[in-house]
């Protein structure tokens, strides 16, 4: 076996400084926070959703993280990495504090409170840089664990206070992210019901649908990647293998069940893939060195997001995806290298041609768009027929677990309808109460599939929707024959 050797120099050095490097970042995102501006500010302030300060609100919010990134880690930086005097003005120069928040801000609903918002830049800055000795030493991208925590900790909160849509889209968009909406159906789905509610793949393309404050348009983060690469500051390989393999497994997926190549454009162009893949999976702290490791580690990232956007619970997967390779960057530089060796580098592509075949395969059985589809979710724990009325116990998957009602049905009809026990979010299903979402359903069964779920509660109201459905199928089965 080849063995690999560490040597001094001579080498090539790069003409890249880090300074002049995250310069360049910065210049990049200046047209994603000026489009920001516009979609979130100035089309609903001429829509007179808002005033004066609603239109410049996005500004603000993108402005406050960084500020308190830059403070946190200074007080950090004085207080407990003990840096003075010269050599504090040296880390601080050195640290590009501000840029976690920056992040933070554009990969955040615009509903966040300000609080929340104040919190989360200090979670960033603390357990994903300072806790590890600052920049450089992280192996997660701080921004990332700023999201996680608000997102975690916070969903139903910022769900209340209007979750992802901006004030002009609440008033014209009833559906939630186009991800969140793809979960909460039967199946992989429909162009009428996956792209129409935005407008068409057009508007995902420029950034016109719900989202996050920063991460809707991927014209714009295109445009970064051009000049990113252009300045040789960014990786490349990570985003064309991680935005690629996305793409190769959704088309296999799409054609399987009989969808064009409308289907992964529309998941390629949703849940922020572009903007995570260019300026987040990129971090040159928390990604690969070895070209083959970039290639490993986009491709690793493209086959989780598939498998948590299909899989799981939660829709968008580009977070999850890129925290849980920055844990396994090591090793996968360690593979890039051993890769240079022929065979080791077969033995990779296998591997990864099978684990292709293992998530398509796996995402094939459980979703279908032909025959009839049985909803593995669904339970019917009790039936039971007192004179010309049916009471069923039921139970649907929810977000936090399965979701108990009590469902009489009478001559086909659904004359009461009560949950039992459920184990959602509080927050998060205070929205389902508050819409009164328990007689809508009941006052609208006859055209069940066509009822939007609650906005800020999709998966929660969705459960509720698709146990009455079910419910009402397990009558029609065995009374109505």
């Amino acid at each position: 076996m080849k063995a690999y050797h560490s040597q001094i120099g001579p080498f090539q050095r790069s003409k890249n400084k880090t300074s002049s490097m995250m310069f360049h970042v910065v210049l990049a995102l200046l047209p994603i926070i000026i489009f920001s501006f516009y979609k979130n500010g100035i089309v609903p302030y001429i829509h007179h959703n808002v005033g004066i300060f609603g239109m410049f609100y996005p500004l603000l919010f993108i402005a406050i993280p960084p500020v308190i990134t830059f403070t946190t880690e200074w007080v950090g930086a004085y207080f407990f990495l003990r840096k003075k005097s010269d050599n504090l003005k040296e880390y601080m120069k050195n640290s590009y504090a501000i840029l976690p928040g920056l992040f933070l801000a554009l990969i955040l609903p615009i509903h966040t409170p300000i609080s929340i918002l104040i919190l989360g830049s200090i979670i960033a800055t603390v357990i994903g840089k300072l806790v590890y000795g600052g920049f450089g030493n992280n192996i997660f991208n701080p921004a990332l664990v700023g999201r996680l925590f608000v997102i975690t900790a916070y969903a139903g909160v910022i769900a209340s206070h209007g979750g992802y849509l901006n004030p002009y889209e609440v008033d014209t968009i009833s559906k939630a992210t186009p991800l969140s909406n793809a979960l909460s159906i039967e199946g992989i789905g429909t162009y009428e019901i996956l792209v129409k509610p935005y407008g068409s793949l057009w508007n995902f393309f420029i950034g016109m649908i719900p989202g996050t404050v920063g991460e809707t348009s991927a014209l714009l983060c295109i445009v970064g990647f051009l000049y990113l690469t252009w300045k040789r500051v960014i990786k490349w390989r990570i985003p064309v293998f991680y935005i690629g393999t996305v793409f190769f497994l959704t088309t296999v997926i799409g054609l399987s069940n009989g969808l064009s190549i409308w289907y992964p454009i529309f998941q390629i162009l949703s849940g922020g893939l572009f903007f995570g893949a260019i300026f987040m999976a990129t971090d040159p702290v928390t990604s690969p060195v070895t070209k083959n490791g970039q290639i490993i580690y986009g491709t690793g990232l493209g086959i989780l997001t598939v498998i948590f956007r299909y899989l799981t619970s939660y829709p968008e997967g580009v977070l999850t995806s890129i925290l849980t390779m920055n844990m396994l960057v090591f090793i996968v530089d360690r593979l890039g290298m051993q890769c240079k060796k022929r065979e080791n580098g077969l033995i990779t592509i296998a591997v990864i041609l099978i684990l292709f075949g293992i998530v398509v395969y796996t995402i094939n059985t459980r979703y279908t768009n032909s025959g009839e589809t049985v909803d593995p979710n669904f339970v019917l724990l009790e039936e039971r027929q007192i004179g010309n009325q049916v009471i069923y116990t039921v139970s649907e998957k929810g977000n936090g677990g399965p979701i108990a009602c009590e469902v009489t049905i009478r001559d086909g009809n659904i004359i009461k309808l009560q949950v039992l026990e459920h184990n959602e979010t509080p927050n998060y299903y205070a929205l389902v109460e508050k819409e009164d979402y328990i007689n809508i359903l009941m006052k609208e069964q006859k055209k069940l599939p066509e009822l939007d779920t609650v906005s800020g509660a999709t998966i929660s109201s969705n459960a509720l929707k698709k146990l009455v459905i079910n419910t009402l199928q397990e009558y029609e089965e065995h009374y109505e024959k």
